[in-house]
């Protein structure tokens, strides 16, 4: 089986999110993608919200899309996240199950200026693919020239590249935006812009 993984605080998970996971599962045919929230405690202090909440906000944003379900993983291990960590779960539960699964992590193009800094990197290129998402303001010939670099190192690493939009906002921007009470209709699902204003998330 071949599963995506798209990690963040998902704080809160917004279009450009589920674009990113939409756009993997149907370039690479993955069999699921997992959007998976950590733990990393370094969200809350931009905004107070509950694990329960974010992860409420992905299970409605999902609702109706194939192949993307929520994982709680990293919630549940709490601390600091690490992706090694969450590979090597995956992989040691993948044994004792006799499962034989391919796994792709989907990331941000300029993401691949930063992988050399990953704990164990060595062992993710090992243990998975990487998928960077090539947006219209990321130039593909510069995340070429990267991966050629990491190839020269790591020459079984595996870089893909995943094409999609324009990701115009963070999440951190639409907190603000609405703190602010500016409309952020266009940039979540409507499922979650629900959700938000019936629990009052993020207002001052």
């Amino acid at each position: 089986m071949k599963i995506g993984i798209l990690g963040g605080s998902f704080n809160p998970i917004h279009n450009g999110h589920l674009n990113l996971a939409i756009a993997a599962r149907d370039e690479y045919s993955l069999d699921r993608v997992l959007i998976m929230p950590n733990s990393d405690t370094y969200y809350k202090k931009d905004a107070e919200i509950s694990d329960a909440d974010r992860m409420n906000m992905i299970q409605l944003s999902i609702r109706g899309q194939k192949k993307l379900y929520l994982s709680d993983i990293e919630v549940k291990r709490g601390g600091i996240t690490y992706t090694i960590d969450t590979i090597r779960f995956l992989k040691e539960n993948d044994a004792k199950n006799n499962n034989q699964n391919d796994y792709f992590f989907i990331v941000g193009g300029d993401s691949l200026h930063n992988l050399y800094y990953w704990r164990e990197i060595d062992e993710l290129f090992r243990n998975m693919t990487f998928l960077a998402a090539v947006r219209d303001d990321i130039d593909e010939e510069e995340m070429l020239r990267i991966r050629e670099e990491y190839l020269k190192t790591y020459p079984y690493a595996k870089i893909d590249f995943l094409h999609t939009g324009m990701n115009p906002v963070s999440s951190s921007e639409i907190r603000k935006k609405i703190t602010e009470g500016e409309d952020v209709q266009k940039l979540l699902p409507e499922s979650v812009k629900k959700y938000i204003d019936i629990r009052k998330l993020y207002r001052a």
